[in-house]
C-alpha cells in the first residue's frame, strides 16, 4: 500500500540539510586552516608579528606565543565542528558559531598587525555564523 503524498516537501528526507549549512560547514573548516595557520606562525616565528608591529612583544593581555596557542587550539576544535556540521549535529552547529564568533572578535587583536589578513578571516568567521544560523527553507521548524 502507498501513501499518498499531498504536499512536495513530504518528499524530503528529514535529515537533508540547506546548501547554506554545508557551506557554512566547508567554510568553517577554511576558517579552522586560517586560525591554524595563525596560531603556528605566531608560535613558531617569534618575531613575525613584532616586526610588523611597533608594540613590541605584546598583543592586548598575552604575549604573541599565547595568543598563537589559542589560536591552533581553536583550529582543531573548529576542524572537528566543521565535520560535525557537515555530518549534520546540531550542537556542532551551535558550538560552530559559538567559535566563529569568538574568532571574530580575537581578529581583532590582530587587526593593527594585519589589517587585510584580519579583515578577510573576520569576513570567513561572519558568513560561517550566518550559514550556520540560517534556517533551511525547505526542512520546515529546523533551527539552530
Amino acid at each position: 500500500m502507498q501513501r499518498q503524498v499531498s504536499d512536495p516537501d513530504d518528499l524530503v528526507p528529514p535529515m537533508e540539510r540547506s546548501h547554506w549549512v554545508a557551506f557554512a560547514g566547508i567554510l568553517l573548516m577554511v576558517s579552522a586552516l586560517f586560525n591554524l595557520l595563525t596560531g603556528f606562525v605566531a608560535i613558531f616565528n617569534h618575531g613575525y608579528y613584532s616586526k610588523v608591529y611597533s608594540g613590541g612583544d605584546r598583543l592586548l593581555i598575552l604575549n604573541y606565543t599565547a595568543w598563537g596557542w589559542i589560536f591552533v587550539a581553536i583550529g582543531i576544535v573548529m576542524a572537528l565542528l566543521a565535520l560535525g556540521v557537515l555530518v549534520g549535529s546540531r550542537g556542532a552547529r551551535l558550538a560552530g558559531v559559538c567559535l566563529a564568533a569568538f574568532c571574530l572578535v580575537a581578529q581583532m587583536i590582530f587587526l593593527p598587525v594585519y589589517p587585510w589578513w584580519s579583515l578577510f578571516t573576520m569576513l570567513v568567521s561572519l558568513l560561517v555564523v550566518y550559514g550556520l544560523l540560517v534556517e533551511p527553507k525547505h526542512v520546515h521548524g529546523v533551527r539552530v
